[in-house]
Formats: structure tokens, C-alpha cells, sequence
């Protein structure tokens, strides 16, 4: 069921104040989501590249990402993996690694 709820982050735009200090910010769409745990194999593949997957999000229509690399939920920051339609008729799978803050 597709009743949780993240936030798509699009491409980051630079602003510097009067002091030279940047502020990154981010065109925000929320959508509706399925998160699902990663496959074993999933995984391991991943792992073989120095990735480390650590959740799928589906979204029910594929029309609704438009290639954005970041993923909010939960409070918790996503680094987009790779987008699988794997066969599905209008869903598309968001295999996400989860983003380690520096600091």
C-alpha cells in the first residue's frame, strides 16, 4: 500500500549570502511511497561496487520521478541507487543507500 509519504529532492541550487556562506537548496515533490526492503541478491550486488543498499521505495506511477538522486523519508536522507521498472506496468523501484551526514 502506498501510504507513506517522502519527498523527491531535484537538482540543488547554490545561494551565497553577503559573507560568502552557501546554502544549498532543493526543488522539493512529495509523493507517495512503498518502502520495501532490499533484496539479498540486491545487495550483494550492489556491495560489489562499494554500494550499500539499504531500502526500496516504489512509487505507484513511474511518471511521478523524474530522475532525481535524493530521497527524503522518515527524516532520513536517501541516496538514489538506481530506478528498476523491473516489469512492472506504471511502478518504478527506487533503490536507495542511506546518506551518511558528515560531521
Amino acid at each position: 500500500m502506498y501510504d507513506s509519504i517522502a519527498t523527491l529532492k531535484g537538482n540543488p541550487t547554490a545561494t551565497y549570502d553577503e559573507y560568502g556562506n552557501e546554502t544549498v537548496t532543493y526543488t522539493d515533490r512529495t509523493v507517495y511511497v512503498m518502502p520495501r526492503s532490499v533484496y539479498q541478491s540486491e545487495f550483494y550486488n550492489a556491495s560489489q561496487s562499494g554500494l550499500h543498499p539499504s531500502i526500496t521505495f516504489v512509487i505507484a506511477n513511474r511518471a511521478d520521478y523524474n530522475g532525481e538522486r535524493l530521497i527524503e523519508w522518515q527524516n532520513k536522507l536517501y541516496n538514489v541507487i538506481r530506478a528498476d521498472w523491473n516489469g512492472q506496468r506504471d511502478a518504478i523501484s527506487l533503490i536507495c543507500e542511506e546518506r551518511i551526514k558528515n560531521g
